[in-house]
């Protein structure tokens, strides 16, 4: 239904399991905020998983737009070197109507 793929890196016992969601909505939302010192990058990641996907997102979560096959060796900050990570904040939950789906919010 919706055009974009994405892989989620998760966490398990120390081991970091790689999974990969097809049919997403992946929105880049560019942002700046003004601070005191000058201004601060504030993009953002608006991503929309439908339930149907079969993939329940987690908070903490590592999120790459596309198919990535790549596995972490030891640290997650591998993943930088290949693309743009972003890291899983919010998880919203909307299991109501004809598209129940996770709203995903990061950074």
């Amino acid at each position: 239904m919706f055009p974009h793929d994405c892989t989620i890196y998760r966490e398990v016992d120390g081991v970091w399991e790689r999974y990969y969601v097809y049919g997403v909505l992946w929105q880049d939302v560019e942002g700046l905020n003004t601070m005191k010192s000058g201004l601060k990058d504030a993009n953002n990641l608006d991503l929309t998983i439908p339930m149907k996907a079969n993939f329940s997102p987690y908070k903490k979560d590592l999120a790459m737009k596309g198919i990535v096959d790549y596995q972490i060796q030891r640290k997650p900050s591998e993943l930088y070197e290949i693309g743009d990570v972003r890291t899983i904040t919010t998880v919203d939950t909307y299991d109501f109507g004809s598209l129940a789906h996770y709203r995903v919010g990061g950074k």
